[in-house]
């Protein structure tokens, strides 16, 4: 009698870690964003500035149980790093990607920014 019921038990627990982690894998997930600007910085009629080119920075982090580990701010990260690549004090026609990937407890992004090196110097009245 014993016997027939551990029979019994053993398909039932395999169905149900099978199951399990089927929902799991159901619950993760990827999101992929791109989103496009004219400038990171406003420009005025009266600005001017100069190109110096194409130029990209990226960056990537994670986050286990919504506490950030590395950049708290990845898309901040890789614009920052795309300006200082191209020796410019903003970007114009920028273009960035996010990436997540969502593995229930644990999350990972990545992004991508890229656009044109320009060196901005404002005229007349300052934006604020």
């Amino acid at each position: 009698m014993k016997n027939n019921i551990q029979n019994y038990l053993f398909p039932c627990r395999i169905i149900a870690a099978v199951s399990g982690c089927l929902m799991m894998l159901l619950i993760t997930g990827c999101t992929s964003v791109i989103t496009i600007s004219p400038s990171t910085t406003p420009i005025t009629e009266k600005d001017t500035y100069t190109k110096y080119g194409r130029v990209s920075g990226s960056s990537s982090g994670s986050m286990i149980l919504g506490i950030p580990f590395q950049p708290s701010e990845p898309s901040r990260a890789a614009r920052d790093s795309a300006i200082k690549n191209g020796k410019g004090n903003a970007l114009i026609e920028v273009t960035e990607e996010y990436n997540m990937l969502n593995l229930l407890v644990v999350v990972f992004f990545w992004t991508k920014v890229e656009g044109t090196a320009v060196q901005i110097e404002h005229a007349g009245e300052e934006i604020e």
